[in-house]
């Protein structure tokens, strides 16, 4: 029985498709740079904002990139037969690799901020960012998008 074999550009054209595909499906622009979004729009005074370390949302960028740089590693490193093995191996530990670089990323300095809403109840929005932006007293309007999106606007009179 003959062994039938891929040629090596095939499997890396293959991998990189397959990788382009899984980026482009987990990227999507955030909620507040699609059009056509309606928004629920409140009113409110900031009443404290205290330093915290604020996570931002996992993209699964780092999972796919590790994966298929694993991949490709593993496939051009493993010798003769046991280059699908190599390829799959290295697919799986780029991928858990990428996966633990992306959530150690994700923490971020921040800004946690409580907001008494106008005509009643009290709101905490944790805002990712060095520079404070938020003042106790500050009048502020509060932009929520259908996804839970909020964001903050202070209101100049």
């Amino acid at each position: 029985m003959t062994e039938r074999r891929l040629p090596a550009t095939s499997v890396c054209v293959t991998l990189a498709v397959l990788s382009l595909l899984a980026i482009t499906t987990t990227l999507t622009p955030p909620v507040s740079a699609q059009a056509n979004v309606a928004q629920t729009i409140r009113y409110g005074e900031v009443v404290s904002v205290d330093e915290a370390v604020v996570k931002t949302k996992m993209t699964n960028t780092g999972t796919t990139v590790g994966a298929t740089a694993g991949a490709v590693a593993g496939y051009a490193l493993a010798d003769g037969g046991n280059r699908w093995l190599g390829g799959m191996l290295g697919g799986v530990l780029g991928g858990a690799a990428g996966r633990g670089a992306e959530k150690a990323s994700r923490k971020k300095k921040g800004w946690s901020v409580i907001v008494k809403i106008d005509g009643g109840g009290e709101i905490a929005i944790d805002i990712p960012g060095k520079k404070k932006k938020y003042n106790p007293g500050d009048r502020v309007r509060i932009m929520t998008s259908p996804g839970g999106e909020t964001k903050l606007q202070v209101i100049t009179e």
